[in-house]
């Protein structure tokens, strides 16, 4: 399953520029709920979310798309997203998109699911996720944890 895992606030804010992650918030529940859902698994970040984080994410097989040249022999550099996505597809195997902004909208078309964390609260911030309704995603459950709320969203064809 191709995946989509974001936490977004209810404005859809995904990022803060000064941040030292690249998040607007420190919501130490939803870091670990990514790290359980990922762990051992396919992650796919564009390069600018890949510097946010400043190295790869451990016990995780990393691809990193850059479209400019980029190399760095931690990580799996691929110049398309939508061949990953394709590729993942035709060997069933699942695949997570952890970011940025213009990889998420590349990808939407293509995803199966998205898991997006709800963070409470208004923040401040320059980077938003894009609008998705036009993409036939259901809201299938809403699992409340402490700190947040997952939605999981699943294609209407699925």
């Amino acid at each position: 399953m191709i995946s989509i895992i974001v936490a977004m606030d209810k404005n859809q804010l995904i990022g803060k520029n000064d941040s030292s992650n690249g998040i607007p918030w420190n919501n130490k529940e939803d870091l670990k709920h990514f790290k359980e859902t990922t762990i051992n698994q396919t992650i796919c970040m564009g390069y600018t979310t890949y510097k946010a984080i400043g190295r790869p994410l451990p016990k995780r097989h990393n691809i990193v798309v850059c479209y400019d040249y980029f190399d760095d022999e931690r990580v799996e550099v691929r110049t398309s997203l939508i061949d990953v996505i394709n590729e993942y597809k035709t060997n069933h195997k699942d695949l997570f998109i952890t970011g940025g902004a213009s990889i998420y909208k590349q990808a939407l078309p293509y995803v199966d699911q998205l898991l997006i964390s709800r963070i409470p609260g208004d923040f401040t911030g320059e980077t938003y996720f894009p609008n998705f309704s036009e993409y036939g995603f259901k809201l299938v459950e809403t699992k409340p944890k402490e700190t947040f709320n997952l939605e999981i969203y699943q294609r209407g064809n699925l």
